[in-house]
């Protein structure tokens, strides 16, 4: 399955311009609150009309503004799984999964509730269900619709922290043997990275970096990636030499094996990246708060990176976290992000 996607909106208070072409069949769109990500998706099922451009589902033509091509939503075959759900509230839960089937398809009702295991439920109404039950039925409404092309908008972005990751996987179960292309939107760097094998990340209505899900997430090419993947420390250098930065942040020079260039901006330090062990080849912080204050996912320590400055950091190093009597954490020069 290809995707091709040129599309350009003009909503006075915000521009979307994305250019985009991929092979991968799991796509996923990364990028902050008001980014142009669900307006991206809305564009893709029909229900925003670019301004200009073009988009291509496997060499299918959905929309071209050049040749006059705007195939109606209903005719798209793309399955739109909306952040509401947008279940009809006075049908059952069969009657929203049969309101899809089209006419002539050899799908089978019965067969859809017992994949989705909603056998059980389905004479209830969704005020009935809970959010679960809910997503489920909206997720077996798309499948029963024979989509070539499925859209989950933020499709955990309602659902309470304690059944979210659950939720995840049950969906990711359902969908495991869909032949289509599924494009998942959201802000959640977990769900993107565990749903996704190529991704798009979106900044201010335009992509500033594309590729394989993993590897942006282990080497982002830019600063607003490397925090959309959690990146967590990240400060801004300056040039010295072909071996050596000078980070105002941390009042502090680092020097490296590899050549710098000159057009250097920042440099990023995940919170993986820091060990309690001098293995060479790294750089050194001295900490002066012994005692970690504790996060439900990372530690935060105070690192002295220079005579001048104290700064407050994040690292997850297990080997360190109970570790009450560090005085240093080194970090490794292949473990330093570099952004140009």
């Amino acid at each position: 399955m290809s995707v091709e996607l040129s599309i350009k909106k003009d909503l006075k208070s915000f521009k979307l311009d994305i250019e985009y072409k991929g092979e991968m069949r799991r796509i996923g769109i990364l990028g902050q609150s008001g980014s142009g990500k669900s307006l991206t998706l809305k564009a893709i099922a029909g229900i925003e009309k670019p301004d200009s451009g073009f988009i291509k589902i496997d060499g299918k033509v959905l929309f071209d503004s050049k040749n006059n091509i705007d195939i109606i939503p209903q005719k798209r075959r793309v399955g739109y799984m909306f952040q509401s759900l947008a279940l009809f509230p006075n049908m059952s839960a069969k009657e929203n999964i049969m309101s899809a089937i089209r006419k002539n398809s050899d799908i089978q009702i019965n067969d859809i509730m017992e994949k989705f295991a909603l056998i059980s439920m389905a004479d209830r109404l969704p005020s009935q269900m809970s959010q679960g039950q809910k997503q489920r039925v909206a997720l077996a409404r798309i499948i029963a619709s024979e989509p070539d092309v499925i859209l989950l908008d933020e499709p955990f972005s309602s659902l309470d922290a304690c059944i979210k990751d659950e939720m995840q996987n049950v969906l990711e179960y359902m969908l495991k043997d869909f032949k289509g292309t599924l494009i998942t939107v959201s802000h959640d760097k977990n769900e993107i990275y565990s749903m996704s094998d190529e991704l798009i990340v979106i900044d201010d209505g335009k992509v500033c970096a594309e590729g394989d899900t993993r590897s942006i997430f282990e080497y982002p090419p830019n600063i607003i990636s490397a925090r959309l993947t959690g990146c967590e420390n990240i400060a801004y250098a300056e040039y010295m030499d072909e071996h050596c930065i000078f980070i105002s942040d941390w009042q502090s020079e680092i020097r490296f094996d590899k050549k710098i260039y000159p057009n250097i901006k920042a440099v990023g330090i995940r919170a993986s990246g820091f060990s309690d062990k001098n293995e060479g080849g790294t750089i050194s912080f001295d900490v002066i708060d012994p005692t970690p204050r504790r996060k439900p996912f990372y530690r935060e320590i105070c690192f002295k990176p220079s005579p001048n400055a104290v700064k407050r950091m994040q690292y997850n190093t297990y080997d360190t976290v109970d570790n009450i009597g560090l005085s240093k954490l080194y970090v490794a020069e292949k473990d330093i992000l570099i952004f140009y």
